[in-house]
């Protein structure tokens, strides 16, 4: 089954008259000018909030570095111009991937469960990469003058529910009529794929990656297709077909094949990933447990890791530790492993010994994502606010992202700075789609600021502009 809202509440969202947690934008008339760059950019951040609104993110800094490393490879060898990109993990185990206007890039957990390799992993970033530099939305925008504001917003609106998944289980009574009407307006044209895979194809070339992986993933997708009563997300958004996977294998045959390169980063977040999917943690224990048996190879480090995870979750963390320590004999170098035994010890709530582990790590690697986000987050254990705004300061320079704006606040409200804090408390709910609620904190913080003109009027020019992004039209 499509799980996509009933047709009421798309056009209730369409008219904004759900409530300002998912309220989209309004799109003014499109018979008038087509989308600009920039109008495009602030439309896929405003779906970007609601998105966060309706779907589950993954908070794992560690898997969100490495999928941003990988996004940003194949931009850097993309059509994008300047890439400028937000990037989100969903918190699903569907396989899917979307791209919205304004370099919008998204996908679902799922495709790691399912993909084989980085490379295939690759070829369908690389694809929704395409459609975002062929500004594909917005020539559909301009090919579909009938389309009115409603529409426009319902097919966002439904794209958002789309990828949240189980957050739309409990939503009866859509009927197939009404999802058939939506779907259409979900897929690219075909004449869009096409485009996407060529482009897509030559993006994966230029990055060094096999151009074969992405008629491999198709015919994957094919066959999960044929075989089960519902097809994954991705094939509903991009349909696949003989014709289609055919023409892909054809195009990938006259590129450049690239040489086999080992990714044990791949093959770590897999299995990263799968122990935190696997439903029971006594059967992901068992399940590493078995692949593991203390190997060298890539597959069997892997499984060691995913063992790892298991054990973090099954709170074993001897277990955890001295399996982390037979990894690094094999592979001193993989920072990660580091990573992996500062979580141990936050876990065991020895927090000194996970910022000693961290500290090292970062004077190695200055300003890692993961490694500071994780330090960070052990230094407000140990009332260490003041080094903790500083690491989230330097990491908010380049991202706008909840989840530090939301430790941020953490960190002011335990120093007892009520103004700073109902500022970063208004701009975390901002930021995941309680617009309204956002915009009520930075009321507060405008208030608690009185006595303190720099914060205060800081937090003016941030609130009128907040509001002005909350009711815009494009």
């Amino acid at each position: 089954m499509i799980r996509l809202l009933p047709l009421v509440l798309i056009m209730a969202l369409a008219s904004g008259s759900v409530g300002a947690n998912t309220q989209l934008p309004d799109l003014g008339d499109p018979t008038g000018t087509i989308l600009t760059p920039e109008q495009e950019y602030r439309l896929g951040r405003a779906w970007l909030r609601s998105l966060r609104s309706q779907a589950p993110i993954l908070q794992d800094p560690l898997v969100q570095d490495y999928v941003e490393h990988l996004v940003y490879r194949l931009a850097s060898h993309s059509d994008l111009a300047e890439p400028d990109l937000a990037i989100v993990v969903v918190n699903n185990r569907e396989i899917n991937a979307f791209a919205v206007p304004g370099g919008v890039i998204g996908l679902n957990a799922g495709l790691f469960l399912n993909a084989e390799t980085e490379d295939e992993v690759a070829a369908v970033v690389a694809h929704e990469i395409a459609h975002v530099s062929q500004r594909h939305f917005t020539r559909r925008y301009a090919d579909s003058r009938r389309m009115n504001q409603a529409m426009l917003a319902a097919m966002l609106a439904s794209l958002a529910v789309a990828i949240a998944g189980d957050a739309q289980a409990g939503m009866a009574g859509i009927a197939t009529s009404q999802a058939a009407a939506i779907q259409s307006q979900l897929a690219y044209s075909r004449h869009h794929e096409r485009e996407a895979d060529r482009v897509g194809m030559q993006t994966l070339v230029n990055a060094g990656m096999d151009p074969h992986a992405m008629p491999r993933f198709f015919e994957r997708m094919a066959r999960s297709r044929q075989y089960a009563g519902s097809p994954p997300e991705f094939v509903l958004t991009h349909p696949v077909t003989e014709t289609r996977i055919a023409d892909s294998r054809n195009r990938a045959e006259s590129l450049a094949r690239p040489r086999l390169r080992a990714t044990p980063e791949f093959d770590l977040i897999r299995a990263r990933i799968q122990a935190a999917f696997i439903s029971d943690a006594q059967q992901a224990l068992t399940h590493f447990r078995g692949q593991y048996e203390g190997g060298s190879s890539i597959a069997q480090q892997a499984a060691g890791f995913g063992l790892v995870m298991s054990a973090l979750r099954a709170r074993q963390y001897d277990l955890a530790e001295s399996t982390l320590h037979r990894l690094m004999e094999h592979d001193p170098d993989q920072f990660w492993y580091r990573l992996a035994l500062a979580e141990v010890a936050e876990n065991r709530d020895d927090h000194a010994r996970a910022i000693e582990i961290l500290e090292q790590v970062l004077d190695l690697m200055p300003g890692n994502y993961a490694t500071s986000v994780m330090l960070a987050r052990n230094l407000i254990a140990t009332e260490d606010y003041a080094e903790a705004r500083r690491l989230l300061d330097r990491l908010l320079l380049k991202r706008q992202d909840p989840m530090l704006w939301s430790m941020m606040a953490d960190a002011w409200g335990r120093e007892g700075d009520r103004a700073r804090a109902h500022q970063a408390r208004g701009e975390y709910l901002f930021a995941i789609g309680q617009e309204q609620r956002g915009l009520e904190q930075m009321r507060f913080a405008l208030n608690q600021s009185n006595e303190r003109f720099a914060l205060h009027s800081q937090v003016r020019a941030r609130l009128q502009e907040m509001e002005r992004l909350a009711n815009e039209r494009f």
